[in-house]
């Protein structure tokens, strides 16, 4: 259970659209610049880099793509299994936390903020 200025999972990921005035009943792909941070392993590879966000809502399960990130996520950012999401009430940021290589590699966090 994640601490009270916390939130886990779908909750976090529509509350955080919320706080960026996103529509959250939406049927299209929702882009909007937000500073990402992104850490694999133990390096940072990105430090508060204003990146575009697409937030998808339509299928009724919030999704996040980032179109372009460094080396090693390669292309982007995309839901992979086992991904958690958090959001930081009183920081207003969106931690996204996961494996790379489809689970099985270096942890990785992903940091969105304003």
């Amino acid at each position: 259970m994640p601490p009270k200025n916390r939130l886990d999972g779908a909750i976090a990921v529509i509350e955080f659209m919320r706080k960026l005035n996103l529509d959250v009943t939406q049927e299209s792909i929702q882009k909007i610049k937000l500073n990402v941070s992104a850490k694999a392993g133990d390096k940072w590879r990105l430090n508060k880099e204003p990146l575009t966000v697409e937030f998808d809502a339509s299928t009724g399960i919030p999704d996040i793509n980032i179109p372009t990130i460094l080396k090693p996520f390669y292309r982007g950012y995309r839901h992979i299994p086992g991904t958690r999401f958090i959001y930081d009430v009183i920081k207003d940021r969106l931690f996204i936390e996961g494996n790379l290589n489809k689970g099985r590699g270096d942890p990785f966090i992903i940091c969105l903020s304003r």
